[in-house]
């Protein structure tokens, strides 16, 4: 049985509007997937926009605490060295030291202070006090090589041991706190030859050192 022509051109109709709905459908599924697509890229970019600048940040702030660390070390090598002695005191690797003249400090074979010594252990004290809280001091006496004539000591290792002790003494009694160590050396130590009246009298010294306390354990 034929279709009549009124029913056949309904049918293509139908055929066609299903068509077309397919088509719009699918267009309409590609216009969503694009959409979501570029929503998803523009997310990316400003996802790698916040992550170039936390990177930047992170960058900047490594560099700070490198810095940082850096003067920290500067400045505790300063203390440990003793790149800023004061005056009268000369710096070395751990620490630093300064020498008095032992007629500044006694009268010849005596360990009793002198009144110009009792100034100086003044100044030396404030000093330590002032620049060397943390560190040891280590006094050392020392001697010419003239022997122990009319003096009760029994040498000059005494002598210079008793007038390292007087130091060190009268140091606790001007304020130090310091852990502190008296030791004699005698006449084994001299700057000078021994062979005039000056050179002697050079040789007749204390010294009194601070040392940071890693270098006066490595000692």
């Amino acid at each position: 049985m034929r279709s009549s022509p009124v029913v056949t051109t309904m049918l293509l109709t139908a055929g066609m509007c299903l068509l077309a709905a397919g088509c719009a459908e699918k267009d309409q599924r590609l216009v969503t997937q694009d959409q979501t697509a570029d929503r998803a890229q523009a997310r990316i970019r400003e996802l790698e926009d916040q992550l170039a600048q936390c990177q930047g940040d992170l960058g900047a702030c490594k560099e700070d605490a490198l810095r940082l660390q850096s003067e920290i070390d500067r400045l505790r090598d300063q203390l440990a060295t003793g790149q800023d002695a004061s005056p009268g005191w000369t710096a070395f690797p751990g620490g630093a030291m300064t020498s008095i003249e032992g007629t500044v400090l006694f009268d010849s074979g005596k360990r009793d202070l002198r009144p110009a010594g009792r100034r100086t252990l003044q100044s030396v004290a404030d000093t330590i006090k002032s620049k060397y809280p943390d560190h040891e001091i280590f006094v050392f006496g020392h001697t010419d090589n003239e022997p122990i004539k009319y003096s009760k000591w029994e040498d000059n290792y005494e002598l210079s041991c008793q007038r390292a002790l007087t130091v060190v003494r009268n140091l606790r009694k001007l304020g130090v706190k310091n852990l502190m160590a008296a030791c004699g050396w005698g006449e084994s130590r001299p700057t000078a030859p021994n062979d005039s009246a000056a050179s002697r009298q050079a040789n007749r010294r204390v010294e009194i050192y601070a040392l940071a306390p890693k270098t006066a354990a490595a000692q």
